[in-house]
């Protein structure tokens, strides 16, 4: 480990690496000022450009399993429904049976 005087420790180094921002010029004024990269090539930041491609494939592969209009918890409640159909032995079309009792009242 690195001994600096008076205890210091050695101070980190914040690169941002290909995600740093680049100095430019503007054109009226002559001032330099800096400008953030959003997108880097892959050659330059291979990990994060994997990761974002696993990203994208992950939510597209999710949203082509739904059906057109249906919304995961949707989707979900369904799959839950007929599970539960199929464990118990009930008839297709159970659950709109319950859901159509008026409510019970406590007495």
């Amino acid at each position: 480990v690195h001994r600096l005087k008076g205890g210091r420790q050695p101070q980190k180094d914040f690169k941002m690496g290909p995600y740093a921002h680049t100095m430019a010029r503007d054109p009226e004024t002559g001032k330099l000022y800096p400008v953030a990269r959003f997108f880097v090539s892959p050659r330059k930041d291979p990990v994060t450009f994997i990761v974002n491609c696993l990203c994208v494939l992950v939510t597209v592969y999710t949203a082509s399993q739904l059906s057109w209009g249906e919304s995961f918890f949707e989707k979900r409640k369904r799959v839950i429904r007929e599970k539960i159909r199929q464990e118990y032995g009930l008839p297709k079309g159970w659950e709109h049976e319950i859901e159509e009792e008026e409510e019970l009242e406590l007495s």
